[in-house]
């Protein structure tokens, strides 16, 4: 507290506040920056986060928030993936445990045709299909082991030889059976004289159907296009940067507004709370201080009265002169 106190001594009065603030604002950065370096670390992508735009993901109907369902306004970290084997996709979930945002699977970040084109994708990997070899059908190996939580419209397909309407039955908050047409989506590559491809079926949590159907592109999601997957949740704070750039998709939930403004308030009023309190215990502190000193002073009083005591009884008696 000392060095502390001369170094604001050397600071002229009238430059003390600008110094406080310049100090404080430094240190601000420096927080933001260790924040985000930390992200990057942990995605290895920048930007390490993406705004959700629209409802797609939520898990109500009422346009309700929920902490661990992605939500319009939330901020999704972002997470590199480097391969197939990087996303366990909904079926793969449902088999071993894995669920990330209330439901089984992996939630991917995609542009839409691998283009930079449209805003970028945050839905939910449902299944992986990988082209067979004959250039007619597909596969999906995480079938095999879902027996009960699928079905075929043609009798004669197998989890390794796929050609009709695969549905997957029993699917998130509203019990849904989501189909997908494997069908379409093979004539639509063979139309254009293209070799079938492999690639991930999406579907938001919130949404009746799957990405790839007729009028919303039929084309799997290649994993070229795949930017990351989603990890983390700062929810509610995105909703100031749609509100700026005036992209909010859907509208906002009434709760996390809410929940937003509260929690403003509480970042502007924390740290006045915590001013305040330190000054409080500060001055609490200088008070018993003042009232120690005299007991502090008697004592010291005391100490030097038995040193002078004992001084006196050591000294020799002075001697008396002779009579004559």
């Amino acid at each position: 507290m000392a060095s502390s106190d001369k170094k604001q001594s050397r600071i002229p009065k009238k430059y003390r506040p600008l110094v406080l603030l310049l100090r404080d604002v430094a240190v601000a950065v420096a927080i933001v920056v260790c924040v985000l370096v930390g992200m990057y670390a942990y995605t290895g992508l920048w930007p390490p986060i993406v705004v959700v735009e629209s409802d797609s993901m939520m898990h109500s109907k009422e346009n309700i928030s929920h902490i661990g369902a992605i939500d319009t306004g939330d901020l999704v970290l972002k997470k590199k993936v480097d391969g197939v084997s990087d996303v366990r996709t909904y079926v793969d979930g449902y088999v071993s445990g894995h669920k990330t945002y209330g439901d089984y699977g992996d939630v991917i970040i995609y542009k839409k045709g691998g283009l930079d084109l449209y805003t970028p994708i945050i839905h939910r990997a449902m299944i992986f299909l990988e082209a067979n070899s004959d250039g007619a059908s597909y596969r999906s190996d995480s079938l095999k082991d879902a027996a009960g939580k699928w079905q075929t419209s043609d009798a004669t397909d197998t989890w390794d030889h796929l050609t009709s309407m695969l549905t997957i039955l029993h699917v998130g908050y509203r019990d849904q059976s989501v189909a997908i047409d494997v069908e379409s989506i093979i004539e639509s590559f063979l139309r254009t004289g293209q070799a079938v491809q492999s690639g991930f079926i999406t579907k938001g949590d919130n949404n009746d159907y799957v990405d790839q159907m007729a009028g919303g592109g039929l084309r799997p999601v290649d994993i070229s296009w795949v930017e990351g997957k989603a990890r983390g949740e700062i929810p509610w704070f995105g909703l100031l940067k749609l509100w700026f750039t005036d992209t909010l998709g859907s509208p906002a939930p009434d709760n996390s507004e809410r929940n937003l403004w509260i929690s403003l308030a509480l970042i502007v009023i924390s740290p006045v709370l915590v001013d305040i309190a330190l000054t409080y215990a500060e001055k609490r502190g200088i008070a018993k201080r003042r009232l120690e000193k005299p007991s502090e002073d008697e004592e010291k009083k005391d100490m030097r009265e038995k040193k002078t005591e004992a001084e006196d009884s050591a000294s020799p008696a002075p001697e008396l002169p002779e009579r004559p």
